[in-house]
């Protein structure tokens, strides 16, 4: 058996672990000319249900980096802060043990995709960008706009909310636009900042519910080990970044309070997108005002707030869809990578499982697919709900 998986992003790379881990054969098409070309966020949350899929998928020693280069586990507690960083409410109390088998742990992206890319370098084609599949007989040819074509037995769409795979497999597919657009920034974790950040700032993400319907999404990494040091000790081969100590924020607010039209925003510079960030917080308090002040303005950058609509079905074939290619959702809650790394162990082990009968292929995909759309679908819906309550979104799935 032989896969092709588009789209180098955190569920595609752990599927082809997935698949490397159990010999089956893979490549991967990413149309960025690297894996750094552009900015794709920060820190990402993992939960018990994404670190069993990164165990399901990676190698030891490379899991036992990832989860060395991580915060230490923790539990969601649901906090909410005001303008002024005072604690406006929490759904789970602070406990002073952690449950391993429950906890959540923070990852830096980039670092979590460096560790899914290595020893794959022979596998992960970038500059590829994908146009269109064919099907013949049993298997799928994928052609990419530099005129090369791929040949398969399972093509799998895992190329993000603007997938060019879904737009073939399922053409009358749509996505949920939740009017919201955000602005992102990071601030450097040096001992100075440590002073003067208010402690209940530190621990999982805190959403900080401004006036005028915006919304703060603060959250740290800091991880356990020093990246270098881990790497040393774990994975000595592997070629990580080191990443020091940062905060994240995120600015999200209706799209019309940001004062100009899509182009601009989307367009705008760093130092704009830093400056307007700045400018519809300027009446919050003395804390947050500096930490966006202080922040590293050469990497700030904009993104929209979509979602999948979660309903779209298609016959099962030889080409299937993973993670937001699917079920992209908002990012209250913090699970659609965790949903991505789920599809990505399920997958796996169906084509592992069939690897031997060609027969039973469609089946393994059929499956996967009935059990993916089911929690899937469902992370989508809960996240709208939530973007209503924590963003304070319009209803979206009645409205849309």
């Amino acid at each position: 058996m032989h896969v092709l998986i588009v789209g180098a992003g955190v569920g595609g790379l752990c599927l082809a672990q997935g698949l490397r881990k159990r010999g089956i054969g893979v490549v991967v098409l990413e149309r960025d000319v690297a894996s750094d070309a552009r900015a794709q966020g920060l820190r990402l949350k993992i939960d018990a249900l994404g670190r069993s899929a990164l165990a399901d998928c990676l190698n030891d020693d490379y899991y036992q980096l990832l989860a060395a280069t991580a915060n230490k586990p923790y539990q969601s507690r649901g906090v909410t802060l005001d303008e002024n960083l005072n604690e406006l409410h929490s759904a789970v109390p602070a406990q002073s043990t952690v449950d391993e088998a429950t906890a959540s742990i923070v990852v830096n992206r980039h670092t979590l995709r460096q560790i899914l890319m290595s020893e794959t370098s022979d596998h992960v084609f970038f500059d590829k960008e994908f146009e269109r599949y064919e099907l013949l007989d049993d298997r799928v040819v994928a052609y990419c706009r530099d005129g090369s074509a791929w040949v398969a037995d399972v093509l799998v769409g895992a190329d993000g909310i603007n997938s060019a795979v879904r737009r073939q497999l399922v053409p009358d597919s749509g996505l949920i636009d939740t009017g919201l657009w955000s602005i992102y920034g990071q601030l450097m974790l040096d001992e100075q900042n440590r002073r003067w950040i208010p402690p209940n700032v530190f621990g999982g993400s805190r959403p900080v519910l401004g006036p005028e319907g915006r919304t703060l999404a603060l959250g740290t990494f800091q991880p356990q080990i020093p990246i270098t040091d881990a790497v040393a000790e774990f994975a000595p081969k592997a070629d990580i970044t080191p990443v020091d100590d940062y905060l994240k924020w995120n600015l999200i607010a209706p799209a019309e309070q940001f004062g100009v039209d899509e182009a601009a925003f989307f367009g705008g510079s760093p130092e704009w997108l830093h400056a307007k960030a700045c400018e519809m917080t300027a009446e919050w308090g003395p804390a947050v005002r500096r930490i966006l002040d202080e922040s590293l303005v050469a990497v700030t950058f904009p993104l929209s707030i979509r979602a999948s609509r979660p309903d779209a079905t298609w016959p099962t074939g030889r080409v299937t869809l993973l993670g937001d290619a699917v079920h992209a959702t908002t990012p209250v809650g913090g699970v659609g990578a965790n949903v991505a790394l789920r599809d990505a162990a399920a997958l796996a082990r169906n084509l592992a499982e069939v690897a031997e009968f060609p027969d039973l292929l469609l089946q393994a995909i059929g499956q996967y697919e009935t059990d993916m759309r089911e929690y899937g679908y469902q992370a989508v819906r809960d996240s709208l709900a939530g973007a209503e309550r924590i963003l304070r979104s319009r209803r979206l799935l009645d409205n849309e």
